[in-house]
């Protein structure tokens, strides 16, 4: 289909980081009527030209990638399998930190956050807060499917609608950021359809903490967490750019002491 094409493409993504030819050009450093040839089809890009339009769009290694096919090119960055010989010194590095922040949880989880890996603190956690054996793995074993659900961990968070605006908040804006990801636009649909989802307001009054508390209350058991997110600074594979290490860390002295029972 021609709308597949490098140049509709190509203008499709200036229009979604709402950039001029006149801008896009002038940080990728060609002439704009060489980049109104290249969208319209009169000029075809070098493979060079695909890799410097894509980061000057600040696509993801993979939309990089897809962007090459459209212009007739092999992908440039790969999609190796987590568990191969490859990415051994990230795994690695995933297993360490998921060892050093025992008792505290840790979970990695890729750019739908489908969790792929956690660490024991974490599974005490769910173990704890989220006692539904009849529960699908797709809800169970996604982070968002899993806070959002309402047979999930929904009845175990104390604060749950100023949790689920701040999740619905940041999948929109990677929805926004990546528009043409069809598994990040499924995931904001199926869990904007859950119920009262669709009755959550605007963003939620700061208390002025420095971050958001996730609170979680399950009969004797109640916990308050924050949490950090770390990714990959440097990759060059399109699997290694999409892992998330999210570490769990005591909002107070009580939770504290829960976690290192």
């Amino acid at each position: 289909m021609a709308s597949n094409g490098f140049g509709p493409l190509l203008r499709r993504w200036r229009a979604t980081r709402r950039m001029t030819q006149e801008q896009l050009a002038l940080d990728s450093g060609v002439s704009t009527r060489h980049l109104s040839c290249l969208e319209t089809g009169k000029a075809q890009p070098s493979r060079e030209m695909v890799l410097t339009l894509a980061g000057t769009l600040e696509l993801e290694l993979r939309e990089s990638n897809v962007l090459l096919g459209a212009a007739g090119f092999a992908a440039h960055y790969p999609g190796r399998a987590l568990e191969s010989l490859e990415l051994e010194p990230v795994r690695r590095a995933v297993e360490f930190v998921l060892a050093q922040q025992e008792p505290y949880g840790a979970v990695l989880f890729d750019r739908c956050w489908n969790v792929l890996r956690l660490n024991r603190g974490a599974q005490r956690l769910f173990a704890t807060f989220l006692d539904s054996p009849q529960l699908e793995p797709r809800v169970a074993g996604n982070l968002v499917r899993a806070a959002l659900h309402p047979a999930a961990l929904k009845p175990s968070i104390v604060n749950w609608p100023e949790l689920a605006r701040l999740l619905l908040e940041r999948l929109a804006r990677e929805h926004a950021l990546h528009p043409h990801d069809p598994e990040r636009a499924a995931l904001l649909a199926e869990v904007r359809g859950y119920p009262d989802v669709a009755q959550l307001g605007g963003a939620s009054a700061s208390d002025g903490a420095p971050f958001v508390t996730v609170h979680l209350r399950r009969g004797a058991h109640e916990v308050r967490l924050f949490t950090f997110l770390s990714t990959l600074g440097t990759p060059l594979d399109t699997t290694a750019q999409e892992l998330t290490l999210e570490t769990y860390f005591p909002a107070d002295d009580a939770s504290d002491a829960w976690l290192r029972r």
